[in-house]
């Protein structure tokens, strides 16, 4: 599974950016957000083994978290989008979505601990969600349509099941 929002958005997301990240992930003391940077662009940097396999696994944790708030959106795309889920990236890249993923799985990176603003920023991100659904706010994808023929329009509905001779 893909998630619809990468590592740097989610740095984007966090006010002290990747060390932000590598306090939250990580309670290895030499894990830092240059490192979590360096092993999310795919680099392998130069430290102790036990530092890089503690990197991993922050990296890891991260992703699993994007991936997991994805498919709570997922939950939520599922009414309109159902065909295309789970979403290719050109559905998604120009919209909300991806700041939206970044944003709740910061908040679930805090926990309990969250700032009200973070709390704040978390509900918005759950309300474009909810918009999404709706049809308020939309992704980068119009339904095939079959239109009738102009000034062509069927109608059918149920015969009233309502005895008017018997009243």
């Amino acid at each position: 599974m893909t998630a619809y929002a990468s590592l740097q958005q989610l740095a984007d997301v966090a006010v002290n950016g990747w060390s932000e990240l590598a306090r939250r992930s990580s309670s290895h003391r030499s894990v830092d957000g240059d490192l979590l940077q360096h092993l999310a662009a795919g680099e392998t940097p130069a430290v102790e083994a036990d530092v890089l396999a503690e990197g991993q696994a922050a990296i890891t944790r991260l992703e699993q978290y994007l991936e997991s708030v994805s498919r709570y959106a997922d939950s939520y795309l599922n009414q309109r989008y159902r065909e295309l889920i789970p979403l290719a990236a050109e559905h998604y890249s120009n919209t909300g979505l991806p700041n939206a993923v970044a944003t709740i799985a910061l908040g679930r990176l805090y926990g309990a601990g969250r700032s009200d603003e973070l709390k704040a920023l978390v509900a918005q991100a759950e309300n474009y969600l909810r918009d999404l659904a709706k049809g308020v706010a939309s992704l980068d994808y119009q339904q095939p349509s079959t239109p009738d023929q102009p000034g062509r329009m069927t109608v059918k509905a149920r015969p009233s099941a309502f005895d008017w001779g018997g009243y």
